[in-house]
């Protein structure tokens, strides 16, 4: 009997990648009670390009976990339940494409000197920089939002200073986790869930966000 393929295992399959493991690691790894479901996730995923098998054992590369991320993503699924399933560079990863989707020039990882920040992810709309500060380890709370606001509006102000093809930035933190606190001194907090919803959105609230303007 031939077993549907959800969602659901798509995503938990995301658990064994990448790696080069046997069958039946794979199918430990990724909480599937039945060989046989293993045997038809991994029968579809190579269908799709996905993985390579030999003999009892199965790998995967960094493209193939993406491959996943953006196929689950193409499907609608909700990206707060993806999200549980990632890693904190999974998650900087996830951050990222959901920034790509809707259009925006994508840069990641960037670090100045003189004096020393590193931004996780930016999202360039026009001449408009949402800098993203990916918060996936920990919930936000009043003691710590504070912090990590002030933090990402030092950044954005370093960042605008440094480059002169920006005329705005706009400090974003975005966290696994719902949080109460919305704003603090106008920063965003963002859960990962809502984030696609904001990035869509966000040119109607200017007057709500900390919007940094080149003076």
């Amino acid at each position: 009997m031939q077993i549907s393929i959800n969602d659901e295992l798509l995503i938990r399959s995301i658990a064994a990648m990448p790696n080069n493991l046997s069958i039946d690691k794979f199918q430990q790894l990724c909480e599937i009670k039945s060989r046989t479901t293993t045997e038809e996730l991994l029968k579809y995923l190579l269908k799709l390009g996905i993985g390579n098998l030999s003999s009892d054992s199965v790998s995967f590369s960094e493209k193939d976990k993406l491959d996943i991320i953006l196929l689950v993503m193409e499907h609608g699924c909700n990206p707060e339940i993806l999200s549980k399933k990632l890693r904190w560079n999974d998650f900087e990863l996830f951050t990222s494409l959901l920034i790509k989707s809707v259009g925006y020039t994508l840069e990641r990882n960037i670090v100045f000197n003189n004096p020393r920040i590193q931004i996780d992810v930016i999202g360039i709309y026009q001449k408009t920089a949402l800098l993203i500060d990916c918060k996936h380890w920990m919930k936000i709370y009043d003691f710590n939002v504070s912090r990590f606001s002030l933090n990402q509006i030092r950044r954005a102000r370093i960042f605008l200073a440094k480059r002169k093809d920006v005329e705005a930035a706009i400090p974003v933190i975005v966290t696994l986790n719902d949080c109460e606190c919305k704003f603090f001194e106008k920063v965003p907090i963002v859960s990962i869930s809502r984030f696609n919803h904001f990035l869509q959105n966000f040119p109607f609230y200017l007057d709500k966000i900390q919007l940094i303007q080149r003076v």
